[in-house]
């Protein structure tokens, strides 16, 4: 017989279902101020909707590694001295942070509702894209290490999304809006995460982005993190790619045949050559590549500015 994970009773419940987790065979796994990862359970999966969800997404939910959960009181009024917390920041502040120490896939659908205590919960459904995590992240599963990382993280995205910092709230915005867009157009993916650096540098030019960034992450560190063993170790460093990222974003931005960045007068590249990631991965354009790139040096960004 299952059984469903406790909490305390008349609470508001925040929850979306993430893919392939590593983190042990516990029934729920606490993160912080209200956040847990949970298995799913009758009562997570009782706030499914047929008219609102399709036959694969509604059976999809079952498959989901965890949910990630937040609870919450409502409170009609604040006590004074009680700071206000936004609770769509606290649960996407826990959700993105998990993402910044290693993109993983999500479902999608964002469950919301109010647990009386019951079996079951009436929840509304925001059906927002399902988060995608890119090739080079899905070699390697998000396991309690990475889990370690994102629970320290989680209080400091948090407090970006609740700040008044523009520029940070619209890098962690972007990082979330490229991985719900990833599968579809990776192209325009790869505009928005060099978009959310670009938040962050405010660079007047290539060299500008270029320096920013290496300074920032090191002209030395691999673009594509050490998450994966491979015979064939990835060559392109943070230097290696800079100034390439950004001639792409402007080819994308100002809707310019891709192909034209190899005969640019002050640094060319050819966008368009064929390249692998590794050993075993299928030839792709380099354009394509260096827009995976982007998605996890706009993490590192992120995880070092805010």
């Amino acid at each position: 017989m299952e059984t469903r994970v406790e909490f305390d009773m008349n609470k508001e419940i925040i929850y979306t279902g993430i893919k392939y987790l590593d983190i042990g065979v516990e029934d729920e796994v606490p993160m912080a101020d209200g956040l847990k990862l949970v298995k799913p359970n009758s009562f997570l999966l009782s706030g499914r909707m047929r008219y609102a969800q399709n036959e694969y997404e509604y059976e999809e939910a079952e498959k989901a590694s965890h949910y990630l959960v937040y609870r919450y009181e409502h409170l009609d009024v604040v006590p004074i001295g009680q700071e206000i917390k936004d609770p769509n920041a606290m649960f996407y502040g826990g959700l993105m942070a998990l993402q910044i120490i290693k993109p993983v896939s999500t479902l999608g659908f964002v469950y919301k509702g109010t647990d009386y205590g019951g079996s079951s919960i009436n929840a509304a459904i925001e059906a927002l894209p399902p988060m995608h995590a890119a090739e080079w992240a899905r070699l390697k599963q998000f396991d309690a290490a990475c889990l370690a990382e994102a629970i320290t993280l989680i209080p400091r995205v948090q407090a970006a999304l609740m700040g008044t910092c523009v520029p940070q709230k619209n890098a962690i915005t972007t990082l979330q809006l490229g991985m719900e867009t990833y599968t579809y157009h990776q192209y325009i993916a790869g505009l928005l995460w060099v978009m959310g650096m670009e938040a962050i540098f405010d660079s007047q030019n290539r060299n500008d982005f270029s320096d920013k960034l290496c300074n920032l992450l090191g002209e030395d560190t691999p673009a594509f993190p050490n998450w994966a063993e491979v015979e064939t170790p990835f060559p392109w460093t943070v230097k290696d790619i800079a100034i390439d990222l950004y001639m792409l974003r402007n080819k994308l931005a100002h809707g310019v045949d891709l192909g034209s960045a190899a005969s640019d007068k002050k640094t060319p590249v050819d966008l368009l050559k064929i390249v692998r990631l590794h050993e075993y991965s299928q030839d792709r354009y380099y354009s394509m590549l260096l827009a995976e790139a982007a998605c996890y040096l706009l993490c590192r960004v992120i995880e070092k500015t805010i």
